[in-house]
């Protein structure tokens, strides 16, 4: 009985090691998908609102804000969306970054994530 749990407790360690080493229960890299802006990569929005590998570079265009002031009406590929305020934050990239719920669905305020766009430089 006590060679059995001794091999039981052996083989578990082990079993844990081999699963800790590979890297099977550590979590991804940074949460975020890499696209070779290493300060874009290390921010907690781009780990928040891209984790899901589902950012893509696009133009936006700003069209005006909407009658309340709580959306911005853009335009994205030739559509106009009216997309929520809190949505849009300035990141350090020279490209503006569009995060879907679903990257295939429609261009709208209940499909984007998030809209992260260039940070003007300088002094404030």
């Amino acid at each position: 009985m006590k060679c059995r749990l001794t091999r039981f407790i052996y083989c578990s360690f082990l079993i844990s090691v081999a699963f800790s080493s590979s890297g099977v229960l550590l979590p991804p890299d940074s949460w975020g998908h890499k696209v070779g802006e290493p300060e874009l990569e290390g921010l907690p929005i781009w780990r928040q609102c891209c984790g899901n590998g589902d950012c893509v570079p696009q133009p936006v265009k700003i069209i005006a804000k909407s009658d309340t002031g709580k959306k911005i009406v853009v335009n994205i590929e030739g559509i106009e969306a009216a997309v929520e305020k809190d949505k849009f934050t300035p990141v350090p990239s020279d490209r503006t970054w569009v995060c879907y719920q679903n990257p295939n669905g429609r261009i709208s305020n209940e499909n984007i994530r998030c809209i992260l766009y260039p940070q003007k430089s300088g002094t404030t």
